[in-house]
Parts: structure tokens; C-alpha cells; sequence
């Protein structure tokens, strides 16, 4: 494999039948804007994670991972951060039915001692783990494109 980068060759292994997801806003291009902008505000600048509290927050970037990128749904994992105030079975069952995402894609929560107060998210805050490369670099350079580049 003369001439292929050790990050490539890395990209090939993980992806063996090709990229897993197809970047096509088509006629979707508000949600394709919407998507962008919030990644750029609330996500990883290295990854396609994007953390948050707000279920709508959450089911509008998930909407644009699947039908902007056309990411594959095995691809997109969940973590959730809560306190121990409510049972970490009522949260994962709350964002379970908000993302549509199987029990078994969500991984070790991270469960924190409530020391009072209220909670303005009483499920706690969902962070989308889902990472790929190459559509990061789309992302980016969507982003410089619309005038919305991270600075």
C-alpha cells in the first residue's frame, strides 16, 4: 500500500465496505444548515459528537445525521451524564424514545452524586458519540463555504 497514509490505512481497517454514510442535503438544506450550525456550537471539533440537555436539540442534529449524512445507525452511539436523583433505567428508557437509539448502543453512563438543586434536565445530558473523519472534514468545509467556520 505505497503511498497511503497510516491515518488512511487506519480509515480502511475500520471501514472495510467503504465510507458509512453519504453526504447528500439535497433538498434538505435547511436541516443541513441547521445540523451544521448546531455541531459547530455544541459538538467535538474532531469527532461528530454534539452534547445536550434539550430533546429537541437532540432529535434535530440525529435527524441530520440520518437524513443529511446518511450516516449508518450502527455508527451512532449515546452516552448519558445524569445525576443519581432519578434511575439510570428511566433515563436510558426517556432517551431511548427520543433518539430512537437501541439500549445497546448507549454506553457506560456517566452518573454523578446530586447535591441538591434543581435540574433544568432531569434525564440528564445526552452526548452523541459518533465520529468519522472524513464527514468532519465535510463538515468543515460546509462550514467556510456558508461563512460559519469555526474561528
Amino acid at each position: 500500500m505505497a503511498g497511503i497514509s497510516q491515518s488512511e490505512t487506519i480509515y480502511r481497517v475500520l471501514n472495510p465496505n467503504g465510507d458509512p454514510f453519504r453526504y447528500r442535503p439535497n433538498n434538505l438544506k435547511e436541516l443541513e444548515i441547521i445540523g451544521l450550525v448546531l455541531w459547530v456550537t455544541e459538538g467535538d471539533r474532531t469527532q461528530l459528537s454534539l452534547s445536550n440537555g434539550s430533546p429537541s436539540i437532540i432529535a434535530t442534529y440525529l435527524d441530520f445525521l440520518r437524513r443529511v449524512c446518511h450516516l449508518k445507525e450502527e455508527k451512532i452511539k449515546a452516552v448519558i451524564h445524569c445525576h443519581d436523583t432519578i434511575p439510570y433505567d428511566q433515563c436510558i428508557s426517556f432517551w431511548s424514545k427520543i433518539t430512537k437509539i437501541s439500549y445497546d448502543r448507549f454506553t457506560k453512563p456517566h452518573i454523578k452524586k446530586d447535591h441538591g438543586g434543581k435540574r433544568k434536565y432531569p434525564y440528564g445530558i445526552l452526548r452523541i458519540a459518533a465520529t468519522n473523519i472524513k464527514l468532519v472534514r465535510i463538515f468543515n468545509e460546509r462550514l467556510k463555504e456558508l461563512n460559519l467556520s469555526r474561528d
